[in-house]
């Protein structure tokens, strides 16, 4: 009997890994065009001022530079200045006569090459009006804090459903719920900015042929950046081409905006192509970060662990503006703060506090981590007051299939209706028990306020803690699949390759749909005027969405196939199989065809397809929310007398739906356990606190986690959960952004275990545990 996949759940080579050795990957900064431009951006070195005048003359008279534009220059149509054309979804103009954080563009220059660009930024003579500054979200929820938009009432964003700039979302009586609780815990908790740190600067390059332009750039969602451009530049979609064909980990900044549009703008001015790459220092000021929170909440529990109440309020930095309205702090409403347990009422508060800082932007897990890594540790203590085992905590706690979700547009906008998670959600207390079991944590945990080991003033703890994030997003995604005459497929989709194994994943899941070789497959990607419309890469949306929409194009060619073979072949389609290169009488297999042979008879058999969504649950016939889980414990060793620590093991579960490439998956997996180590133990943005200027935009002082600062290869631990999302491709549905959602609370609460202090602030370093300690 044939193995049930000939290719899906098989540890196949990339399919740009040789591509990427020998160094034949172009991305977008390897784009490089005849007689083409550079261009430079003058930065506002204040956080908050009214630009009062703006002399470009004696840049404009250096030799080589070609353009200058600021607020005041013309744009292509209309009339209007850039200080008058909004970005689309954004408060900010493309230039603006009001700079709101340290950083913002002023003004940029096309050059005949770099050095010159940046010899006339510094020719060119701004007089500013400075004016009060917040950096601070707490301080900016104050009455009589600076107002960052004096139209607004105060700094709080809002959205359609905010009621006086609070975003609610409730679940039952959540005063009721306390008042059954036997036990009420509260605190309060902070989780830090990150910075993305991709390591690729953003990058873009512009040329114009006629009226049509085309823009390469490094871009987790082309078709948005696309649109984006269009809007901004008053042109029709069909005039412009983005190909991001290949992103160089997006981590949620690979969003060019408005930078794609000025550049755009230089190149017509100029009649020349033009290169916009952002150094090291400027993509930390100018792409996006994560927000930073503050997490106020109590929890009521029951003596046998049952949660009666859950009330959260979710302060965050907005920053100066971000495209992405209250969708973070709308996840971190309906995920962990709503349904990450079985929490028997909820009320949820969000207050989204616009400040002088930079944008915020959709990083990984966006909402969860945040938001997880207070809830995480409120949980640790509720467990630990009642007495009970961490693990069995959430055991009995955890969602299941059938329990309440919801995704974060309806908490934004409304109407706010309840639906559920899937079957695949039973899989939750099955990693929970696999990584108990894989840590040893029987043999380990010998109870609250007791140390795994004592050796002097070393110490050493473990800790768990469970996360999720949402695995689609509600923007739309399509996909085509195109049989040639040989018998090989062209597949395409919009949605990037950016470094998570996209372009191998719809190569195993066409070819196992088709019965082709995986080496027969040809992907091709985030080319807007080739691929059809998808909605991008974010959210964990990769597998259901982009990977998805490609398997269910691959079905409708399918389908086309088994009907022409059937006529060949004598039989109905459904009692055709393709597999091995041959469509074949599943009760006779030596009645065949070869595929090659059929798509050389029908001349061109293509598939299109639009991911038909949302899906419905059968046992309840309400709306499926596709969510993800992981679970982590993290076995840390704590010297008191110095604050050093040493996470020594992680141990980290994770609900795959299917898994479609476990080496892709482990790559995740390891990925994501480093960003959520660095969150809290080495990434901190260091702010001025009288600029708003980020004072460490490099990485020598804006310190990522290396293979140092991380366990050993043997003492990190991927386990891949299988349980069947019924609506993925062959079950398959996103993960990798749940394993940073866990890691921070787990160290976090490990470290209780080890020293008997619980740290409620946003870091885990060596100063902050001294600081706990001698409080203690």
């Amino acid at each position: 009997m044939k193995e049930r996949f000939a290719i899906v759940g098989k540890r196949l080579p990339r399919k740009d890994a040789l591509a990427k050795a020998k160094g034949e990957i172009k991305f977008a900064s390897d784009i490089f065009l005849p007689g083409m431009l550079y261009a430079g951006f003058l930065r506002s070195p204040y956080a908050h001022a009214r630009i009062k005048s703006i002399d470009t003359s004696r840049a404009d008279a250096l030799p080589g530079v070609k353009k200058i534009i600021s607020y005041k220059s013309t744009a292509l149509k209309g009339g209007q200045t850039l200080g008058q054309i909004r970005v689309p979804r954004k408060f900010e103009c493309l230039l603006n006569e009001t700079v709101r954080y340290a950083g913002e563009v002023v003004a940029v220059v096309a050059a005949v090459d770099a050095q010159t660009a940046e010899e006339a930024l510094g020719l060119i003579e701004v007089q500013y009006e400075v004016l009060p500054a917040v950096f601070d979200k707490m301080e900016g929820c104050r009455p009589d804090a600076p107002r960052i938009y004096p139209d607004m009432d105060s700094n709080l964003y809002c959205c359609p459903r905010t009621v006086n700039g609070v975003l609610p979302l409730e679940f039952g009586d959540v005063e009721e719920g306390f008042a059954r609780a036997d036990h009420i815990i509260e605190g309060i908790y902070d989780s830090p900015m990150q910075h993305p740190v991709s390591p690729e600067p953003l990058s873009v390059v512009c040329e114009w042929t006629g009226d049509n332009l085309t823009c390469w750039t490094s871009s987790q969602r082309p078709q948005g950046t696309r649109e984006d451009i269009a809007i901004s530049l008053g042109l029709p979609f069909s005039s412009v081409r983005v190909i991001a064909t290949n992103t160089v980990g997006g981590y949620g900044a690979k969003s060019p905006e408005k930078m794609a549009a000025l550049v755009a703008l230089l190149a017509k001015a100029t009649g020349k192509p033009v290169r916009a790459l952002f150094s090291r220092a400027e993509d930390f000021v100018g792409t996006h970060r994560r927000i930073d929170a503050r997490v106020e909440a109590r929890v009521g529990v029951k003596d046998d662990g049952t949660i009666t109440a859950l009330h959260t309020k979710l302060y965050t930095n907005f920053g100066r503006d971000s495209r992405l309205s209250y969708y973070i702090p709308a996840t971190a409403a309906v995920d962990t703060c709503s349904t990450l347990y079985k929490y028997e009422t909820s009320k949820f508060e969000g207050y989204h506090v616009i400040t002088n800082t930079e944008d915020h932007g959709a990083m990984n897990g966006f909402g969860d981590p945040e938001s997880g890594f207070g809830i995480e540790r409120l949980m640790d203590e509720a467990a630990e007051r009642i007495g009970m085992d961490p693990v069995d905590f959430r055991l009995k706690n955890c969602m299941r299939y059938g329990d309440k979700g919801m995704e974060f547009f309806p908490a934004m906008v409304g109407p706010v209706e309840w639906g559920v998670v899937g079957p695949d959600l039973d899989s939750f207390p099955e990693c929970i028990r696999l990584s108990a079991e894989k840590a040893g944590w029987k043999a380990k945990w010998k109870g609250w306020r007791i140390p795994v080991a004592v050796n002097g003033s070393r110490r050493k703890g473990i800790g768990i803690a469970i996360g999720m994030h949402h695995c689609i997003a509600t923007t739309p995604d399509s996909g085509s699949v195109k049989m040639n005459k040989d018998g090989t497929v062209d597949a395409f989709s919009s949605d990037p390759e950016i470094g998570q194994g996209l372009k191998t994943a719809v190569a195993q899941v066409v070819a196992e749909e088709l019965g082709v070789a995986y080496e027969s497959v040809n992907v091709v990607l985030s080319d807007t005027s080739i691929t059809p419309y998808g909605g991008g890469v974010f959210g964990s949306r990769g597998t259901l969405a982009g990977v998805g929409s490609v398997h269910r194009a691959a079905q409708e060619a399918k389908r086309k196939l088994l009907e022409l073979a059937a006529k060949k072949l004598g039989a109905s389609p459904e009692e055709l199989a393709a597999r091995d290169g041959l469509v074949y009488v599943k009760a006779d297999p030596r009645r065949s065809i070869s595929i090659a042979a059929l798509c050389t008879e029908a001349y061109q058999i293509v598939g299109n397809a639009v991911l038909p969504y949302p899906w419905t649950d059968e046992r309840s016939g309400k709306n499926i929310v596709p969510v993800s889980v992981a679970v982590a414990i993290a076995e840390v060793e704590v010297d008191t007398e110095t604050g050093l620590l040493e996470v020594e093991r992680i141990t980290s579960a994770h609900d795959c739906g299917r898994v479609l490439n476990p080496t892709i998956v482990e790559n995740q997996i390891n990925l994501s356990i480093t960003m959520g180590n660095g969150y809290v133990r080495s990434e901190e943005i260091v702010i001025d606190k009288t600029t708003g200027a980020i004072l460490n935009p490099n990485l020598l002082d804006y310190k990522v986690m290396t293979i140092l600062d991380m366990p050993k290869s043997e003492n990190v631990s991927e386990i891949m959960v299988e349980f069947p999302c019924p609506w993925g491709p062959f079950g398959a549905k996103g993960m990798s952004e749940t394993a940073t959602t866990t890691q921070a609370p787990a160290i976090a609460n490990a470290i209780y275990n080890a020293t008997g202090v619980r740290i409620r602030g946003a870091f885990l370093t060596a100063d902050r545990l001294l600081e706990a300690l001698a409080r203690k």
